[in-house]
Parts: C-alpha cells; structure tokens; sequence
C-alpha cells in the first residue's frame, strides 16, 4: 500500500508541476513566456522609438505588416485580439487610426496601457496644408464642386464646428443647375462658376435659403451655435452643381453635410477634387515628421512605459532623454541645411504628409492630391497646374512617398524632365528595410539629404 501511495503522490505532484509550467507559457496579463509586457504599436515611428527607448525590456511589436501602405490597413480579428491581450497599445491618435476607439473602448477595465502619442500637441487643420498654396494664377477661385442629382423639395446643408470652431468663419457657394450629370455636368458649368466667384456676393445667414441661379452667396456662421444650416430649395429634378470656397467636409463633425428633408444624407454623384473627403477627420495626424514633435511622442511614450513597468522607471526615463538629444541634433540638421537651399518650395508627386516638417522649417509644398487616402486620385486640372509650377520655379526635382505606385510623379517628370526622388513619410517600411534594421532618424536623415539634393543646397 504505501509504495503505491508514494506512487500516486509523485504523480500528483507532478501533474501539478506540469500545470503550473503550462500556465506559465500563456500570455496572461499583457506579459510573454519571458516576462516582458508586450507592446504593439500601430505604425513604424512609434514602434522605432519604443525600441531605443525600452531596448530588451519589452517585446514590440510592429501592427503593420511590413510593406503595407498605413492609410488603407484595417486592423484584422487577430490584430484586434492581440492588441486586447496586450501590456500596452501605443497609436499615433483619433486622426490617423480611427479604428482603434472601439478597441479603446472595449479594453476598458483591463489592466492594458494605451498611449495616444499626439497627446499635448496642437494638429493642423489638414485642408489648410493641402490648399493654401494652390490658388495661384489659372487655379480655380473655388476648392470643391460636387454634383448632385437632386428631386424638388428642401434640403438642408449644413456647418458644423470642429474642436470648438468653424473651419473658416465664412463660405463663397455658387448653386448652378445642369444639362449633364456627374462630372461632365461640373466641366460644363465650371466657366460660369469662375465667373459668378469674381461677383458681388449676397450675404446669407444661418437658416436663411438658397436656390440655384446666377448667384454668388457668402454664408455667414452663427458662433454661438454649434451647427449652422441653410435651406436649400429646388424647384424641379435634375442635376445641380455645387461650388464651394473650402471643402464641405472640413466642416463635418458628427453628421454629413448635406440632407434631404427626412434627414437621410445625400452623396454627390461626382465630385471634383475625386476623393475629397477627409480620411483623418479634417485634422494632419503626420506628427512624427516634425522631429520636435517627435520628442513629445517620445515623452508619451516614457510616461506609459512607466506606467506599464514602474520598477524599471529610471531606466525609461533616462534613454528617452538620451534618444531625444538625438532628435534635437536632427531638428539641428534639419534647420542648418534650409538656411542654405536655393529653394524652399517641395513639390510632391503623392499625398503629402510633411505639412507640420515644412511649417517646423519654413517650407512651401505643393502636392497635387485632396487629403491622405490611397486610392483617391487628383484630377488631370491639378496635375497639369502641378507641371505648370514646377516648370516656372526652376525646381529639377519631383519628390515620391513610399509604398507608393509613384505613378503621378512619373507623369510630372515626363512632362517636366525632373528627377524623381524618394521623400520617405516613415509610416511604415518595406520587408527589406525592416531586415536591414532601418531607424527613424536614418529615414530622416535619407530625407535630409535628398532634400538638398533637391532644393539647391549650396
């Protein structure tokens, strides 16, 4: 009995061993096998400055697969699922990852960590980067034109405050009604829009009404409002062009702009620039470019891997400030080399993400695309405008993003004789930079010297 006993003990004991150890290869508590809090960070930047801040400390995780454009990822069941068993998640904000508030909201109560990296920086409304340098001669005094194929009745379009205030204190609309629908229908009244643009305007005020006709109104926001609305009346079906001084969707808060009298929305049937709607919600989410804001992600990111790991506080800090110095030295780089280029102007053949880098340094940039997103494409008027520029400036260089068919650059150096080069957003990299152990600060400093490459650096 008693060998059988000790038998049947050592089993146990054993059985309890092999329990425990199972246990401890499950990912439980945001940690690994090893101990270490996983990270997962949405986009390349981040992920870099984890690396050089946490070293071996931590396991990162790059959310992007590599090679992927950012602007067009999704996150999968599986990456929703890993971000959720996580120690920390760390996202650039609201205006780049909109998806990520619903895992947000579905991690609360957990014990993981998120880091919103743009915490304490101010963004850029993103349409004034993208068209306050395109109104020069032969540009259209008007930024948008939609067309609409529209039943008589009432409708109403309206403004609506984001962040605590309108886009613009005020709007420039003409109304015109058209033979032809979509696009063709925008082309055929284009000539009479520019015209209406240089006449005397008729104020209209909140809640006042519009109707189509020879007619140039300025809508004037009511600021102790938070949404401002205008009727607009038709008289009879057909197609109706509408022509704005800013893009509609800037003022866009939590509704679409335009309705019909039950409320329901109402989507133009073309619209001129294609794809001008805002994928980042009318705000610049490209912080990390500016390598002063990078240190301020970099803070963000210090403050909630202390949060995630206190016993290794000191540790954190001090290699954030170590790394932050080496931001400053590229912010130095960065100003010394413009105050001796010939040029100050970028012309970007793709969605242009350097808006809050060329505010930093003093930069125009001029790119011939509407907002951020991958498969909107500029119209044939923008590039055209685009080459125009490029051969009056004297520029020899058209600058390209990666990940990118660079297939509008190509046309503008065909037409121009320019080189075409490389400006690298940094989002994310390719599977062969990735291999390679390519930085943040390596991709900017590629930046950097393509820039006087291209600039005219004497």
């Amino acid at each position: 009995m008693k060998p059988k006993s000790w038998i049947i003990s050592v089993l146990l004991v054993l059985s309890m061993l092999s329990t425990i150890t199972a246990c401890g290869t499950n990912t439980t508590g945001g940690t690994g096998a090893n101990g270490k809090i996983k990270v997962i960070a949405t986009l390349f930047p981040q992920y870099d400055f984890v690396k050089e801040i946490a070293k071996d400390k931590v396991d990162v995780t790059l959310l992007l697969p590599p090679g992927v454009e950012s602007h067009s990822y999704e996150p999968s069941p599986k990456d929703i699922a890993d971000i959720k068993k996580a120690g920390m998640f760390i996202y650039t904000g609201e205006y780049m990852e909109p998806w990520a508030h619903k895992i947000i909201e579905g991690s609360q109560g957990k014990s993981i960590v998120i880091v919103d990296t743009s915490k304490g920086i101010e963004l850029m409304d993103e349409a004034v980067e993208h068209h306050e340098h395109e109104h020069g001669e032969g540009a259209h005094p008007f930024e948008w034109a939609g067309a609409f194929e529209l039943k008589k009745g009432e409708y109403k379009w309206s403004f609506a405050k984001v962040d605590s205030k309108y886009a613009y204190p005020e709007m420039q609309m003409v109304i015109l009604a058209a033979d032809k629908k979509g696009k063709e229908g925008i082309e055929a009244a284009e000539e009479k829009a520019e015209g209406l643009f240089k006449a005397k305007a008729t104020a209209k005020k909140n809640g006042e009404t519009l109707s189509p006709g020879d007619a140039l109104y300025t809508l004037e926001f009511d600021e102790k409002k938070d949404v401002s609305t205008f009727k607009v009346k038709i008289e009879k079906d057909g197609t109706y062009v509408f022509f704005t001084q800013h893009v509609p969707t800037e003022f866009e808060a939590k509704e679409h702009f335009f309705k019909d009298s039950k409320g329901k929305d109402v989507e133009p049937s073309a619209q001129e620039p294609e794809g001008a709607h805002h994928h980042h919600g009318g705000k610049d989410p490209h912080i990390w470019v500016d390598p002063v804001y990078a240190q301020k992600m970099v803070d963000n990111i210090v403050e909630g891997l202390v949060k995630a790991d206190s016993k290794n506080e000191s540790f954190y800090k001090e290699n954030g400030e170590a790394y932050k110095k080496k931001l400053q030295e590229l912010d130095k780089k960065f100003s010394e080399a413009f105050k001796k280029t010939k040029y100050k102007k970028i012309i970007y053949g793709g969605h242009f993400a350097f808006g809050y880098f060329a505010k930093r340094y003093g930069l125009e940039h001029i790119s011939p695309y509407s907002g951020f997103a991958p498969d909107a494409e500029p119209t044939p008027q923008r590039i055209a405008e685009l080459i125009k520029t490029m051969k009056e400036s004297g520029l020899k260089t058209i600058y390209y993003e990666e990940l990118v068919d660079p297939k509008v650059a190509k046309v503008i150096a065909d037409q121009t004789g320019a080189k075409m080069l490389l400006l690298h957003g940094a989002h994310n990299v390719s599977k062969e930079e990735l291999s390679a152990g390519i930085s943040y600060i390596k991709i900017m400093e590629d930046n950097l010297e393509k820039l006087k490459q291209g600039l005219g650096y004497e």
